[in-house]
């Protein structure tokens, strides 16, 4: 049974639980191993997983392939692709996170656009890359897509009676955030969030349930952001959601290694790695041990 379930973000339609499961336990191992703290056993660490949900055409268009570089399948998208007022209004909001917009420049997409390419805290990803991600997460909070249903549903299979924290990345916050705020019958001591965009209004007013500020049903709150992380653009969430949110500002540049950290500050490796993490973690399956 799992005793920590652990929900990714954007960018996994073309993997499946045990290939994004494998190096997160990794990172989660080592972090508490290096803080001296009991280790779970990997059939206790669970992942939910509903990349392939975004693979599904009902309630929106997704590119379907077998190629294993989901990267090179991303459509080449262009600013005058952005035509969703969320999805402009998303990619200003991380954009906000990386510099400062210039004067007399381009169109507010086009200009976000170029700065979020130009962000090393991003890993320098391409237009199309930053447009695939917000779309991603407005297909999500679309009540009208599929991918909301097919994500909580999947959360809901995976967590167990002993299941004592859930540990979520990126959009994966937003999802585990609204399955605990929906399942007050579930036995968890610890919600850890990622690198989340929770905080950004955008995001906020379309949470299910409405309204922003619901605590989920858990005992304690622990929201990691790192200070370059602009998805992470709100680091301090106890002032939007309850003052019993422990927030902890963590850093995890510099560096630029876009191979293997396509998200630069944003990569769930740094955040799984920090010290925060893991006294979160470890102090949650000890106290499920008394």
């Amino acid at each position: 049974m799992s005793h920590v379930v652990m929900c990714h973000g954007i960018g996994y339609q073309y993997e499946h639980r045990e290939t994004s499961l494998t190096p997160w336990y990794g990172a989660l191992r080592a972090s508490l191993t290096d803080a001296a703290l009991p280790v779970p056993e990997p059939e206790r660490v669970s992942a939910v997983f509903y990349g392939n949900c975004f693979r599904s055409l009902k309630g929106g268009k997704a590119a379907v392939s077998d190629d294993e570089n989901e990267l090179d399948d991303i459509p080449n998208f262009r600013s005058g692709d952005v035509r969703d007022p969320f999805e402009a209004a998303l990619l200003e909001a991380f954009a906000q996170g990386t510099e400062e917009p210039q004067e007399g420049g381009k169109g507010l997409v086009q200009s976000a656009l170029r700065r979020l390419e130009r962000s090393e805290r991003l890993g320098r990803p391409p237009a199309k890359v930053a447009i695939w991600a917000v779309r991603q997460v407005r297909r999500y909070l679309d009540p009208a897509d599929t991918v909301h249903a097919c994500a909580q549903q999947r959360f809901e299979r995976v967590v167990t009676p002993d299941t004592r924290v859930v540990v979520a990345h990126s959009l994966g916050s937003v999802v585990a955030y609204e399955a605990l705020c929906a399942h007050p019958e579930w036995n968890i001591d610890t919600f850890v969030t990622l690198g989340s965009p929770l905080g950004i209004g955008e995001i906020r007013d379309r949470l299910r349930p409405s309204g922003a500020g619901a605590w989920p049903h858990v005992r304690r709150w622990v929201n990691i952001a790192a200070k370059e992380d602009p998805i992470a653009l709100v680091k301090e969430l106890a002032p939007l959601f309850d003052e019993r949110v422990d927030d902890r500002t963590v850093v995890n540049l510099p560096w630029y290694r876009p191979a293997r950290h396509v998200l630069g500050g944003h990569a769930v490796t740094r955040y799984l790695t920090t010290a925060d993490l893991a006294e979160a973690v470890g102090a949650a399956l000890l106290a499920g041990e008394r």
